[in-house]
């Protein structure tokens, strides 16, 4: 899918309107307008690009100041929209005025169609350079390069329901705990659908004021509230034709989620202080580490805009659930580490490896990475022999070593298996519930029950006698 991007030509001459409009039509869509309301109102109702601005407009079309006043009130108005003027061939001075008032570019009357073209073209690749570059920069500082690795079946399945959801247009919410790579999970959906060639954009609603959020994903009016002394696009605008990706979408204040329903259901938003429908074709991919569904029965989640959100469902499997794939993420972690440090350290002793699996890895991949680079940092050779920072704090029990520990205290005179195993899953089942808060779908994918936690707990719970918080 290639989305047009949109040029709003400013002409009041109709006949220039239209041969700029079948030079451009081909690239772009192209908006008119000819006089300065019918700007304002374009600019006020769709997500413009770039404007080529005449400066000779009505009420004086001889006088060129007029358009170098709507120049300097655009500037200042909507900066992120960018500006070509129309000038005559002569008119170096004036051409040299306007790119002071902040005009990117300019081209001259009769129009010459390479230089129309070049000129445009010029203007857009300028637009999108600096989400190109910003997104470059986080690519780069993603945690494990551009791979999800691993070879286990969580991390097989993970990759199957990428490469399944990435060609859809519907939106995919991310479930997983902090540091398990949602972000990541989010980047290769982006990168494997047909929006890769346009923006990815990244929202953190749990570090951004609920104050703040609304205008930063939908913009605001100038004067729309106290401070706002300009136009300004939010990410939504920014996004167009790409993906935005909000991470921890349950940190949304009501008012926004309201707003956010209002563009999954009609493709329309309007800016903060504004009435203006605007159109924005972004697919959106949101992230959670806590239950959404304990949220809506909280009240502090719509339900209508879960269900919007929640059309695929991907689940991020932690750390310690996919253990036979640490070796392959550490050593990519210590490749980027070693690098970025400027060192040359580069492998692990197999003592690290032992104790890398005898940790419970709280904080996942993220985790991994901290102490990696402190290792790096302090190591004087090419070879990792140890990781202090591990040393007593969350050192997991194997369960392996504590079943066969538990065998071993059978007594020779036999047990009744029936009701061990009986006690041993009930066992199981509350503490599940206990370490997941009592709620029943976050105790079943603890479990590792996958589609089947509604019912399998249910049966448990039932069998058991155990009451369970959430019903649903």
């Amino acid at each position: 899918m290639s989305i047009k991007r949109t040029v709003l030509v400013v002409d009041d001459n109709e006949i220039n309107r239209l041969n700029l409009k079948l030079l451009l039509k081909d690239d772009y869509e192209v908006l008119e307008a000819g006089d300065l309301d019918m700007a304002n109102e374009a600019l006020a109702t769709s997500r413009v690009d770039l404007v080529v601005l005449d400066l000779a407009l009505p009420p004086e079309p001889d006088n060129p100041e007029i358009g170098m006043a709507y120049l300097a009130q655009l500037r200042q108005d909507s900066p992120d929209t960018l500006v070509v003027v129309i000038t005559g061939h002569d008119e170096h001075e004036l051409a040299h005025r306007a790119r002071e008032l902040g005009a990117l570019d300019f081209f001259g009357k009769p129009f010459d169609p390479d230089e129309v073209h070049d000129t445009v073209d010029r203007a857009m690749e300028s637009r999108w350079q600096s989400l190109r570059e910003e997104e470059l920069k986080q690519a780069l500082e993603s945690r494990i390069g551009d791979q999800l690795l691993g070879d286990s079946d969580a991390m097989f399945q993970v990759r199957h329901m990428i490469e399944q959801v990435a060609p859809m247009p519907t939106t995919v919410l991310i479930r997983g705990e902090t540091g398990t790579g949602k972000e990541l999970a989010a980047r290769h959906i982006h990168a494997l659908s047909t929006r890769s060639k346009e923006p990815f954009i990244t929202i953190n609603c749990a570090s951004m004021a609920s104050e703040h959020l609304e205008t930063e994903l939908f913009g605001h009016e100038k004067g729309a509230f106290a401070g706002a002394v300009k136009r300004k696009l939010g990410w939504f605008e920014r996004a167009n034709g790409g993906t935005l990706f909000l991470d921890e979408v349950a940190c949304l204040p009501m008012s926004v989620q309201g707003k956010l329903l209002r563009v999954l259901e009609r493709g329309q938003m309007s800016r903060l202080g504004g009435d203006a429908e605007i159109r924005c074709n972004v697919r959106l991919i949101c992230s959670t580490q806590v239950d959404l569904e304990e949220h809506i029965r909280q009240g502090t989640l719509r339900d209508d805009l879960y269900y919007r959100i929640q059309v695929l469902e991907i689940n991020m499997p932690p750390l310690r659930d996919h253990l036979e794939d640490i070796e392959a993420i550490a050593r990519r972690v210590l490749q980027r580490k070693s690098l970025s440090c400027g060192k040359r350290v580069i492998d692990f002793s197999p003592d690290v490896f032992e104790q890398m699996q005898r940790y419970s890895w709280p904080g996942n991949v993220r985790e991994l990475e901290n102490v990696i680079e402190r290792a790096v940092v302090l190591s004087s050779s090419e070879l990792i022999e140890s990781l202090p920072s591990l040393a007593g704090s969350h050192v997991r029990q194997v369960s392996e070593d504590a079943l066969e520990a538990w065998f071993e205290q059978l007594p020779d005179s036999g047990i009744r298996g029936e009701k061990a195993v009986a006690e041993f899953e009930k066992k199981l089942l509350l503490t599940a519930l206990d370490r997941n808060g009592g709620i029943k779908a976050r105790a079943g994918r603890w479990l590792g029950f996958g589609d089947r936690s509604k019912d399998k707990m249910r049966y448990l719970c039932d069998k058991y006698g155990v009451e369970l918080k959430d019903e649903g």
